[in-house]
């Protein structure tokens, strides 16, 4: 089973890494982390700072209002879809 590590552990070690307190290499060594995973944190940290490592690391912010955005049209399509077949329905009665 995979480790997880929270948002501010993931904060903590790359801000020392940042601040130049340590290197990825020590800070992996210390942590038992591998280094890919530290310089993974450290890319997205810089990237997006202090809005980084959002809910369970699946997605980052924009691959998260992207996701949104898709669920949503998603559900438009089908609400349009059922109202289309409740005129056809309505116009059935009418005659």
């Amino acid at each position: 089973m995979r480790k997880t590590y929270s948002k501010e552990f993931k904060l903590q070690v790359c801000h020392s890494i940042t601040t130049g307190t340590y290197t990825v290499t020590e800070v992996a060594k210390q942590y038992a982390i591998s280094r890919p995973i530290v310089s993974r944190w450290l890319a997205e940290y810089k990237r997006y700072s202090k809005d980084a490592f959002t809910g369970k690391g699946v997605r980052l912010p924009e691959g998260a209002k992207v996701y949104a955005l898709e669920k949503e049209i998603k559900r438009l399509q089908e609400e349009n879809a059922i109202l289309k077949k409740f005129r056809e329905f309505a116009k059935s009665q009418k005659r």
